[in-house]
């Protein structure tokens, strides 16, 4: 592949990617806001994925992540790890707790469930201030197996998506006459050919011999 080709792939692909990031963003926000109306409404949390009225290629849930520990207090926080805990407090201008100590605490009590902290050395059992359980905003997860991201690359190769994209991220109708199928065949051939030729095809000692053929040459 030039260079002039390669700086032209480059610029449509980023131009592309722009274009379906936003619409990602969009379509990720509307997904979102509608399953947690679901959830609400039928309890509804999870959904199938299908393009048209073919079966379903993956599934998209609504996911509740548990309450997390959460510092609401540090001089609180700092204080008691100051009196119980010296060793784990990093004096620099200000005093303040080892990361890797909070973390440590805040997993366990995540884990817990309570904001009481056991010291693994002498068995004490800690109310940690400073602490406190809080709720995390539920997000949604797409679930989606090679096979059905083949599914949709075909969909799309075969343009059958119009009802989900727009028109900016379709691919080019086939003129009238032209077999829709014959059409992704054709491009899915493209497609190899041009990975043929960035792979370095043309430094294959036939080459020159294959353009003579196709330019009518004898075999």
């Amino acid at each position: 592949m030039s260079l002039k080709n390669t700086a032209a792939r480059t610029a449509v692909l980023s131009t592309l990617y722009d274009a379906i990031g936003a619409e990602l963003k969009a379509a990720k926000k509307e997904l979102e806001t509608g399953l947690r109306e679901a959830k609400e409404q039928t309890g509804t949390q999870r959904i199938g994925v299908s393009i048209g009225d073919g079966p379903d290629v993956g599934t998209v849930a609504l996911v509740q992540p548990k309450a997390a520990a959460a510092i609401t207090d540090a001089e609180a926080f700092t204080a008691w790890v100051m009196e119980h805990f010296g060793t784990e407090i990093e004096r620099k201008f200000v005093a303040s707790v080892a990361p890797a100590f909070q973390k440590k605490v805040l997993d366990q009590i995540t884990a817990a469930g309570v904001t009481e902290w056991a010291d693994p050395e002498t068995g004490v059992i800690h109310e940690v201030p400073g602490v406190a359980m809080q709720g995390r905003a539920a997000h949604t997860r797409l679930t989606m197996p090679d096979v059905g991201k083949a599914a949709v690359a075909q969909a799309w190769r075969e343009h059958r998506l119009a009802a989900v994209l727009p028109a900016a991220l379709l691919p080019a109708a086939p003129a009238a006459g032209v077999d829709a199928a014959r059409l992704a065949e054709l491009e899915e051939r493209d497609a190899w050919l041009s990975t043929l030729e960035a792979a370095g095809v043309d430094n294959w000692q036939g080459y020159e011999h294959a353009i003579a053929m196709r330019n009518g040459a004898e075999a």
